[in-house]
């Protein structure tokens, strides 16, 4: 391997590769999941982000930076969002998500910051 294959990333190996985007490289859910939602929309991501506390289990999907849909086993949408988040001592885990199926989240995702921002503030 001569030095301009090095330098673009042609080591067979991987090694040396460039990852293809952020989602590659950036774990966004060492974070609380608060956290973990507001990173991943600013950084304008597709990525699905599961919750799970104790038999709980859930899901909230960004697309392009948007909150785009929410499951729970008994809820969708916005119910399921909220849900989600007032599970303490939740775990998650968040994967690169190309094409979430359809929208189910109606409130837009400005106003869902807001409405964590709000509900963190009044639980401190």
């Amino acid at each position: 391997m001569n030095a301009h294959q090095r330098d673009a990333g042609g080591d067979e190996s991987g090694l040396g590769r460039q990852p293809d985007d952020l989602s590659e490289v950036m774990d966004f859910s060492s974070y609380d999941l608060r956290t973990t939602i507001r990173l991943i929309v600013l950084s304008g991501e597709s990525r699905r982000v599961d919750v799970k506390r104790g038999s709980l289990n859930g899901s909230i999907f960004v697309k392009e930076g948007d909150i785009y849909r929410a499951v729970t086993d008994e809820r969708k949408g916005d119910e399921a969002f909220f849900e989600i988040l007032s599970w303490n001592r939740a775990v998650h885990m968040d994967s690169q998500e190309a094409d979430p199926v359809e929208r189910n989240v109606r409130v837009s995702t400005r106003v869902l910051l807001e409405l964590m921002d709000a509900k963190a503030s009044s639980t401190e």
